[in-house]
């Protein structure tokens, strides 16, 4: 059993529980200019009896992180990660995985799809209008879990018309990538389309361990970390798998 990964019996059922997250470091990575994490030092556990730390990071830094309407759209600047309620913590949930489509790229050793576009998505439309999370899986989820340093002109994303697919589907309530961000560097398509009614999941990892017999049909949690008028926050992201 992986370390990012428990067989756990809840109530009568027994499930494979896999942790989507990377742990903070302070060489984490990050999209360039965006800040990296501090650690300052509030009590030292030698010098007062307890330890004690106090952590700044950026609303977007951890892996993964939500985004909130918040955060590319003006006209819902009021609308911040407290926004998404319980409905966006716990759904049913499918993975489509396109980190071996035919245009995927090499870049450093890592194979991974840039763009991500309808047709790619197209074949999944009747489980799509059956599930209430989608995740999409570039292949950079491998680029994130060795924490290289990011060239914005190469980090996946989600095209304008898949995003306008994805949200014409009423039920899907979360939308979860394994990239830093949905939009290629410098428009907001993907933003303004989809984080108005749907939590973005971004920077999602260990994707590959969810069982490929699984991937249409698993458990998805997604709890943000409720900062009142935050644009985005850590998210505590767990796969449910049914064992049999």
């Amino acid at each position: 059993m992986s370390k990012n990964s428990i067989e756990k019996t809840l109530g009568d059922t027994k499930f494979k529980i896999i942790d989507l997250s990377h742990p903070l470091d302070l060489d984490l990575e990050v999209y360039p200019g965006d800040p990296k994490l501090k650690r300052e030092v509030f009590s030292d556990v030698v010098k007062t009896g307890y330890g004690h730390f106090v952590h700044t990071i950026g609303d977007h830094m951890p892996r993964p992180h939500g985004d909130a309407p918040n955060h590319q759209n003006p006209e819902l600047k009021h609308l911040g990660i407290d926004h998404w309620g319980m409905e966006y913590c716990f759904n049913n949930a499918v993975l489509i995985d396109l980190s071996s489509e035919d245009e995927a790229q090499e870049f450093d050793g890592i194979k991974y799809l840039v763009e991500v576009k309808k047709e790619h998505l197209e074949k999944f439309n009747e489980r799509l209008s059956q599930v209430e999370a989608v995740v999409i899986r570039t292949g950079y989820d491998r680029w994130l879990e060795e924490n290289k340093p990011h060239t914005p002109e190469n980090i996946s994303y989600i095209n304008k018309e898949a995003a306008e697919f994805i949200a014409s589907f009423d039920n899907v309530n979360v939308v979860g990538v394994d990239s830093l961000t949905i939009d290629p560097v410098g428009k907001h398509d993907a933003h303004w389309i989809l984080t108005k009614d749907k939590f973005v999941v971004e920077s999602l990892v260990n994707l590959d361990q969810i069982p490929l017999e699984h991937r249409m049909n698993f458990d998805l949690q997604t709890s943000p970390f409720r900062i009142k008028g935050a644009t985005g926050a850590p998210v505590v992201a767990h796969a449910f798998v049914k064992v049999d």
